[in-house]
């Protein structure tokens, strides 16, 4: 039996593992329509959304626009929008059921609110897909601050070394975070990638997708 942990990969979530289909304002046109608001108020239901994510914030619109709803009830409902209008990108389960069969330990790390992203995870199955989640809303940090890198994994009960690599679309985010604790990276990015600024570190590679993030990973030592 190896003495060797083993390897461990933190990977984000949107653009990395699923996409969202429509702009991340094309829910509010549905919710108009839905409880009865003119379409133009689209906007500026959007802008109160922006000022408070979470169900107070809809209980506030709620309370805008006389809605006989409660904040609760009403992010519900968002969360449940958001989640289906979230779809896998080819070949992400396939490429993460590969790592796991040569061994690699996943965390997707991930900002945003906690609801809306374990409830993307779920609804495109790709919880048991993975061995650890850490959403910023709950970690108490978003990346690129080093604290949700670490807290991801000691969720697998591990700490950072620099054999261990980060995977991602953002470069402020998961470039930035992954060179503040050491660890290897990759750019998942267009080919050509396009010129990073000189505050962002060069990643160990660039891939276009996460299937081809995840050959790299599979024949790198």
């Amino acid at each position: 039996m190896s003495d060797h942990p083993p390897p461990l990969l933190l990977i984000d979530l949107d653009h990395t593992l699923v996409e969202r289909d429509g702009a991340s304002d094309a829910w509010t046109p549905v919710f108009c329509a839905t409880h009865g608001l003119p379409a133009e108020a689209a906007p500026a239901v959007f802008d109160l959304f922006l000022a408070d994510r979470s169900p107070a914030g809809f209980a506030r619109i709620a309370a805008a626009y006389g809605l006989p709803h409660s904040g609760e009830t009403l992010w519900e409902e968002h969360v449940a929008h958001e989640a289906a209008r979230t779809h896998l990108i080819p070949g992400v389960p396939a490429a993460l059921a590969a790592l796991r069969e040569a061994g690699w330990a996943i965390a997707v790390v991930t900002n945003g609110c906690t609801d809306i992203q374990r409830a993307k995870l779920a609804r495109t199955g790709l919880l048991p897909a993975v061995d650890a989640v850490c959403v910023s809303e709950e970690a108490g940090a978003r990346k690129p601050a080093p604290e949700i890198f670490h807290l991801a994994a000691a969720r697998l009960g591990r700490t950072l070394t620099p054999d261990a690599w980060m995977v991602g679309n953002n470069p402020a985010t998961d470039l930035r975070g992954a060179h503040a604790v050491g660890l290897r990276s990759i750019w998942i990015t267009p080919a050509p990638p396009p010129p990073l600024p000189p505050s962002h570190p060069t990643p160990t590679y660039t891939a276009p997708d996460t299937p081809a993030a995840t050959t790299l990973l599979l024949a790198t030592p």
